[in-house]
């Protein structure tokens, strides 16, 4: 379903795209262009990707200064050029499945000519972003731990490395904190496993409160989380382990028994891979529970009193 905004308001079905000039009511020169556009926009299933294929076929077309598509349920956003004073928006769906919202905008007013012909182009994005949509979906759902809603040990792998190279390259500070549930067996042993899970939720959303925009939490396993905080050195590692601690200590769960969690930090130097960060991060929580749980212990001290 298209919505015109400009110049008057309209709805049409998108239907499958047509493929011959008569169905299309264009010139052939104008199909051929059509037909290529529809053959670009299946070589890649990145959002970005094809929606700069797209926008850049258009523009071949319809000159317009800038374009706007956002998918609220992904979080997804991308801008093109700059926005001007009129436009034309298209609200995407297909077989009544929204796929987002597309907005052209330029400093001169858009003729009918003009919009039958973005018209024409978008019937050809609209099976592509569907699909990319779906993939987009599919790595979400791999990534994400079904239990606790936050991201999995697979996200963890792939966003460390990343975090990692950038950090060596551009030469900031990055922490990593490791935490890990007192006692959990207990609670599962005493209050069966159905309860265990709504405490490890509830331990994960206390996590996610306790921690800045940038930050993210991942479950790693079992009753072990890892949290990854770009930008922060060592000291800052230790402030937000201690404040998380804190806080899991004062959070409430479904069972009237006290629970507490055991932390280990460690900071990124010139000579550490992932693997190395985590070790070390790792070791530093093995250290915080032999010493009576519910603390914090940063690798560095380790170092210190070794």
């Amino acid at each position: 379903m298209a919505i015109y905004t400009y110049p008057n308001n309209r709805e049409q079905q998108i239907t499958a795209p047509a493929t011959t000039a008569e169905q299309l009511g264009v010139a052939p020169a104008e199909l051929q262009h059509t037909l290529r556009v529809a053959g670009l926009l299946q070589t890649s299933l990145e959002l970005d990707t094809i929606l700069n294929l797209f926008l850049g076929a258009s523009e071949e077309k319809v000159e317009f200064d800038g374009a706007h598509f956002d998918f609220a349920p992904l979080s997804y956003e991308y801008k093109f050029g700059k926005k001007k004073r009129h436009t034309c928006s298209y609200r995407l769906k297909l077989a009544g499945e929204f796929l987002g919202e597309l907005e052209f905008s330029r400093a001169k007013r858009f003729a009918q000519q003009e919009l039958e012909l973005l018209e024409n182009i978008l019937c050809q994005l609209i099976y592509p972003l569907r699909n990319a949509i779906w993939y987009q979906h599919a790595i979400m759902a791999s990534q994400t731990d079904p239990l606790t809603g936050i991201q999995n040990r697979a996200a963890m792998d792939t966003m460390l490395q990343r975090e990692v190279e950038l950090a060596h390259r551009n030469n900031t500070p990055l922490s990593l904190i490791v935490a890990d549930i007192d006692h959990f067996k207990k609670v599962n042993d005493q209050f069966g496993h159905s309860v265990g899970d709504d405490v490890l939720k509830a331990f994960a959303q206390c996590i996610s409160n306790n921690l800045r925009g940038s930050d993210v939490v991942f479950r790693y396993g079992g009753e072990e989380f890892v949290i990854l905080l770009t930008g922060s050195d060592g000291r800052s590692a230790r402030a937000v382990a201690n404040r998380v601690r804190k806080a899991i200590e004062n959070c409430e769960y479904c069972i009237d028994v006290p629970m507490t969690a055991s932390l280990g930090t460690a900071s990124l130097t010139n000579k550490d891979s992932t693997e190395s960060l985590f070790k070390k991060a790792d070791q530093a929580l093995y250290c915080a529970k032999e010493s009576g749980r519910n603390q914090v212990v940063s690798f560095q001290s380790l170092i210190k009193t070794s």
